[in-house]
């Protein structure tokens, strides 16, 4: 597997600013728009926020929106090329604004108060047109000498009407979560594959369960919620076809563990966490990425505790009833914050979080190019928005480890 990657340093993209930070992501199109958090100085008063759209083949910059100074915000979704919603929270007022723009023209506004310290969190189209927002407030609990602040989590359903926003609360006692479908075959679309919040399951066309394999233990379901569904596919009389899905999670019965698995058509369950036995430094995976039979790459993060996170792309390929792997890490070097390509993993106190990945085909076999999104950190030097482009050739390399 041969890898070529390149970073982009927001803070390089703008002149004498301290420190940039990526807050939001929303992909439409060809079009990447990220909602930034700028700092002219190291003093907080001096933050302000700006959209930038980045083409996602090439990572120019299309264009620019400025936006309010006097408000906080949150998270970003795109509805079309310069149409898109964005939340905020205040300290002018109480509570959390949804608001439609039109690039940097407010088209409507809407104010949710839920309580003490109201807050959007995520933007989430829903069925009908109407988006799901999600979001908490903080229930203050009398502690004797002092309070303490407890968070709430709330949502609602919100549609776009003529008039402005219209709001509808969902039962907070059983908030909703906009789930992932997958098709059950090219042939038979009706039947899909939904990723709840511990198990994956099967439905038919008129929406009938047809089966549930949870991935939880009994009475401790939140010990293994599953991140991330993506199609299994098989090469079969010399068609690709689709048997079930590959998925992947954490595992927190004994601590945070990775575990990596398919589901067949039939309802089995096939896990193969052991095949991450041989690296333990891998922490979270964040995405699959497909092949045919069992060919799957993961990416994700490592963690060595107290010394550093990275990057990791494992290749996996199944032959003649064994496992062969490829791994390549993107670790950060002593002196700065851009990636190297490594065969081993390293950790110089530096961190990142990744905001979001964008392989730019959804099938093994095409994939030429990954983005990755993310911050990092070193020490004081913090929130610092990077780009990264990974270019893949000769994936299926049979010299395998």
């Amino acid at each position: 597997m041969d890898i070529l990657i390149s970073s982009i340093n927001l803070k390089e993209k703008l002149k004498d600013v301290h420190r940039v930070e990526i807050a939001g992501i929303s992909a439409l199109g060809n079009n990447l728009f990220l909602l930034l958090n700028i700092w002219n100085t190291e003093a907080y008063k001096s933050l302000l926020q700006q959209i930038f759209v980045f083409d996602r083949h090439t990572l120019r910059i299309n264009d620019k929106y400025k936006i309010s100074k006097n408000l906080k915000w949150n998270c970003i979704y795109n509805l079309n090329e310069n149409i898109y919603l964005m939340s905020n929270f205040s300290s002018l007022y109480s509570g959390a604004a949804l608001v439609l723009f039109k690039e940097n023209t407010i088209i409507t506004s809407q104010l949710f108060d839920k309580g003490y310290a109201t807050e959007i969190h995520t933007i989430q189209r829903d069925q009908d047109d109407s988006f799901l927002i999600s979001g908490s407030w903080h229930q203050c609990i009398p502690c004797g000498s002092h309070d303490d602040y407890v968070p709430v989590q709330w949502q609602s359903k919100v549609t776009i009407g003529d008039s402005g926003f219209i709001d509808e609360d969902i039962d907070q006692s059983n908030p909703k979560r906009i789930v992932l479908h997958i098709r059950d075959s090219d042939s038979n679309p009706e039947n899909y594959y939904v990723l709840e919040d511990y198990g994956i399951s099967k439905y038919d066309n008129d929406d009938v369960l047809i089966w549930n394999q949870g991935l939880g233990h009994y009475g401790a379901e939140n010990l293994q919620p599953i991140h991330k569904m993506v199609p299994f596919f098989k090469i079969q009389n010399g068609k690709t076809v689709r048997d079930g899905v590959w998925f992947s999670g954490t595992d927190y019965t004994n601590s945070a563990e990775p575990f990596f698995g398919r589901i067949s058509a039939g309802g089995t369950i096939l896990s193969f966490k052991n095949i991450l036995f041989n690296y333990p430094e891998i922490y979270k995976i964040h995405n699959l990425i497909p092949g045919n039979d069992n060919n799957c790459l993961l990416i994700g993060e490592t963690l060595e505790i107290g010394h550093g996170t990275g990057i990791f792309m494992l290749f996996n390929h199944f032959l003649e009833g064994m496992w062969q792997q490829n791994i390549k890490y993107l670790n950060f070097s002593k002196t700065g914050l851009d990636l190297t390509i490594q065969d081993v993993p390293e950790f110089h106190n530096r961190y990142l979080q990744i905001k979001e990945i964008f392989p730019q085909s959804e099938r093994l076999e095409d994939l030429n190019e990954i983005i990755i999104i993310g911050n990092t950190d070193h020490f004081r030097d913090r929130n610092n928005g990077y780009i990264w482009s990974v270019k893949i050739n000769n994936v299926f390399n049979t010299d395998l480890k």
